[in-house]
């Protein structure tokens, strides 16, 4: 087909299509058949097929692009705020290390105690009375173990 040359009738429309479909068309014949797929008046199983492929395939690529750069856009984002959390958490670490060297402080009783000896204190306490229950329940299972002994002979 000449470069000047529009199609006029429906017919010369579907043998364009049919000889793009074989890849028989040149560029310019294809934009010419783009364009008048766009805005022509004519419908027929064969222009509605081609208006359907041919749409599909140009809103398809044009969407794969913009998924490529959103994507692209993403992983960078992604990254830079993953630095960015790495880098408050390492920042807060180191403050809040640096905030509570050598400092003891406990609650009892819904009171804050934050004298060292007595937070030692509470907590040499508490560990004597853990193991203390310690005992008591091993000894307790001790007995448990040699009446259950007993009980099979």
């Amino acid at each position: 087909m000449n470069k000047n040359h529009h199609i006029t009738t429906q017919a010369e429309l579907e043998e364009l299509i049919e000889r793009y479909f074989d890849g028989d068309t040149s560029v310019l014949e294809e934009q010419m058949l783009r364009e008048t797929l766009a805005d022509c008046p004519w419908s027929s199983e064969v222009i509605d097929e081609a208006r359907f492929t041919m749409g599909y395939f140009a809103a398809h690529s044009h969407e794969g692009q913009r998924v490529a750069r959103k994507n692209n856009r993403n992983k960078f984002i992604g990254i830079a705020a993953s630095i960015a959390i790495v880098l408050a958490a390492g920042g807060y670490a180191l403050w809040h290390q640096q905030q509570s060297a050598g400092v003891c402080i406990a609650y009892v009783n819904g009171q804050i105690v934050q004298d060292d000896d007595k937070v030692m204190a509470l907590i040499v306490n508490d560990l004597s009375m853990m193991d203390n229950a310690a005992d008591a329940m091993t000894d307790q299972l001790s007995s448990l173990g040699a009446a259950l002994e007993l009980d099979n002979e």
